[in-house]
């Protein structure tokens, strides 16, 4: 059996409430965030059958949270990971529930602040 070695360099945490990250400029991915770091984040998205997972390599997002309390705008992130879930009740109506990893690149001082912000005032504990 492989040994799996931890390669995140930051400390993961769980948002307190809802957070949601958006790809822009469609906008047509959202996905609930699970964990997210100073170096990226980790989220759960819904996929139809017809659509294609996240695939390129770079992508813009924006980060919120359910009570409009949080936005932060054109987040530039490199795909980390792309995996489907295996949810029987999603596959059963014709939906993937797919996990995915994304990792910060070249935040202005602004951003890496608001995320640090993000991180102090709407996380708990870590995950």
């Amino acid at each position: 059996m492989p040994i799996h070695h931890e390669q995140r360099q930051h400390e993961r945490f769980e948002p307190q409430g809802s957070a949601f990250v958006v790809f822009r400029p469609e906008f047509n991915k959202i996905g609930k965030i699970n964990d997210i770091s100073k170096g990226g984040l980790g989220f759960n998205y819904l996929q139809s059958a017809k659509d294609s997972p996240v695939s390129e390599n770079s992508h813009i997002i924006d980060i919120f949270d359910s009570n409009n309390s949080f936005h932060l705008s054109n987040i530039p992130c490199s795909l980390v990971y792309d995996a489907d879930q295996d949810d029987q009740l999603t596959v059963m109506h014709n939906l993937a529930n797919r996990r995915c990893g994304l990792k910060f690149d070249q935040l202005t001082k602004e951003q890496e602040e608001q995320i640090n912000f993000f991180l102090k005032h709407h996380t708990v504990g870590n995950a």
